[in-house]
Order: C-alpha cells, then sequence, then structure tokens
C-alpha cells in the first residue's frame, strides 16, 4: 500500500461532495464557509473547491459522473495534496463505474471522509492507497464556536508531522446532540454538551450471518 505524503502549510486540498449534495444549498452553505475557513486559518492550507461540489443535492442525485469528475480531476492535479470530503449520504457506490484506478495509484494524496464515504475507501484501497477514516468538512472541520480539540490534536499529528506510528487515545467526552439545529445556524453560537467518558475502550463484535436462498 502506498502511503501519501504528509500535509505542509501552504498546500492546496481540494473539497468534494461524492454522496450527498448538501454543502451547496442555502441552507447549509454557510457550513461549507466555516470549514472552509478553519482549513486556511487553524491549518494554513489553502482550499480548492472542485467545481461540481456546490451545486446542490438534486443535481449530484442525478449525476453521479459529475461527483466522480471532481475526484479524478483532484487526483489528476499534482498541486493538491489531500482531498476532503463534504460528508457522507447513501450513494456514493454510483461512482464506481467512473473510477479510473490508475489515475489515484499514480497520484497519492490524503483522502479523509466517513459513513457512506466507506465505499469510497474501498475504491482507493483496489488502487494500492492508503487513506484516512475521518473527519469531514460539515460534521468536523465546520463544528459550531469550535473543532474539537481531540480532531484537530489527530489530524495535526496524523496529516503534519513526520511518524513512523500513531497511537488512537481515548476521548475523554462525546456528545448525544445530533438535531437539525446543528446543521442548519439555528445553534451557530453554541457548543454541544459534552458528557464524560466513563467506559473508555470498548470492544465492539460483529457477527456475519450468511443466508442460503432457494426458489421455492
Amino acid at each position: 500500500m502506498i502511503k501519501p505524503e504528509r500535509l505542509r502549510k501552504g498546500d492546496k486540498v481540494a473539497i468534494v461532495s461524492l454522496s450527498n449534495g448538501m454543502l451547496g444549498e442555502k441552507e447549509y452553505l454557510h457550513k461549507y464557509e466555516l470549514g472552509k475557513k478553519r482549513l486556511e486559518e487553524k491549518f494554513g492550507l489553502k482550499v480548492v473547491t472542485m467545481p461540481n461540489c456546490l451545486k446542490g443535492e438534486k443535481y449530484l442525485y442525478e449525476h453521479p459522473e459529475k461527483r466522480a469528475e471532481d475526484l479524478m480531476t483532484a487526483f489528476r492535479d499534482k498541486s493538491i495534496k489531500a482531498i476532503i470530503c463534504a460528508i457522507g449520504g447513501d450513494d456514493t457506490i454510483r461512482l464506481l463505474p467512473y473510477i479510473n484506478y490508475e489515475i489515484i495509484r499514480n497520484n497519492p494524496k490524503i483522502f479523509t471522509g466517513f459513513s457512506d464515504t466507506t465505499a469510497n475507501h474501498f475504491m482507493l484501497y483496489k488502487a494500492g492507497i492508503v487513506s484516512y477514516y475521518g473527519p469531514a468538512l460539515i460534521p468536523d472541520f465546520a463544528e459550531y464556536t469550535d473543532m474539537y480539540e481531540y480532531t484537530e490534536n489527530a489530524i495535526r499529528e496524523l496529516w503534519f508531522e513526520a511518524r513512523e506510528n500513531f497511537e488512537i487515545k481515548k476521548c475523554n467526552y462525546w456528545t448525544n446532540e445530533h438535531g437539525k439545529e446543528w446543521w442548519n445556524g439555528t445553534k451557530m453560537n453554541s457548543q454541544k454538551t459534552r458528557l464524560k467518558d466513563e467506559k473508555g475502550y470498548e470492544v465492539v463484535r460483529l457477527e456475519l450471518f450468511h443466508m442460503e436462498l432457494s426458489a421455492s
């Protein structure tokens, strides 16, 4: 697996909407501005917004090839050093027919996102590139009042510092506030309630079941 080079201040990072196109909707556009500002001011990066990224939910749903086009363009561009997904969703799998794995393999760079973006991570895995199941623009970089320090510190350590290993430390707090008011600007000047983590690390066991279907 090829590991992308780390970031440096002044590097260009691309914003892509590979699944849900909400970033371009009027109700959430302030999240784009906030996330862009954080990337520029906190991390010293130059933000490149890909051409179709802000065209809205309807357009991007109807045109998965345009979402894929943004991704391929970002990988081809040698000046772009990282690609940050806007948010997850539920249909990024529709990009598959338009993915060029050679382009990805020949242009390794940091790629991050979570949830539905898992399918994109598998695309990079097929291309032989290490990717980061991590922060996205809307829920992380554009968190109201400020980013969580746990997230910010992890980004600095993983993407900017030259290190061989990274310890995933336990976060001491969590929140269960995830309503729409934390997305549409209603609570822009409020911080989510942080609850103390009492459990620490937990092992989650997944059971996979195989079902055999037979025609009657």
